[in-house]
């Protein structure tokens, strides 16, 4: 009795072991895309608004990444709840929806003095596989004015914003906002 008691405290250390470490282990091995926002460019009408980063020395334009494709732009932060939880839905949609031509944008709007590692280390510690761009405050600006945050904007494949959501989403509420774009 006493081996079947020890057998079994076994087998259950185990199992807690690989279920605890393997979800870590898948979110914590990939390379976070972020960068720093180098310009940004006046919004034009309905356009969405155009900026620039440097992806190892080369100087990268989000017209130029989302051209021909329909946009999820979440304008998010580290210490935001609400961004948090809708963050899994995010993660769930970009890997979803990239052959159809969708592609989920971040922008973080943390400030610190640290925010390029700050936000790099979130995005790998939750397995955000999508690019995501600090904002030096002129992107949300040219945007209008942004009270809240997580604030999304869906942008059809001509680069026209068709839809401004403020605050937390499901990912049936992004899909029907999506699906309005496609």
């Amino acid at each position: 009795m006493k081996n079947v008691f020890v057998i079994a405290s076994l087998g259950l250390i185990v199992l807690l072991a690989t279920v605890c470490t393997s979800g870590t282990s898948q979110t914590t091995t990939g390379v976070a895309k972020v960068f720093l926002v180098e310009t940004v460019a006046k919004r034009v009408g309905t356009k969405a608004v155009d900026f620039t980063w440097k992806d190892g020395g080369k100087t990268v334009s989000f017209a130029e990444v989302t051209k021909g494709k329909v946009v999820l732009l979440n304008i998010w932060a580290t210490w935001c709840g609400p961004c948090k939880r809708e963050l899994p839905d995010l993660v769930a949609l970009s890997s979803e929806l990239a052959s159809k031509g969708v592609v989920v944008f971040g922008i973080s709007v943390d400030q610190k003095d640290d925010r390029l590692q700050l936000v790099k280390t979130f995005c790998e510690r939750t397995g955000i596989p999508f690019t995501n761009v600090i904002d030096n405050l002129q992107i949300a600006d040219a945007y209008g004015k942004i009270q809240s945050i997580p604030t999304t904007f869906i942008i059809d494949r001509q680069g026209n914003v068709v839809q401004r959501i403020t605050g937390m989403q499901t990912k049936e509420a992004f899909l029907a906002a999506l699906q309005k774009a496609m």
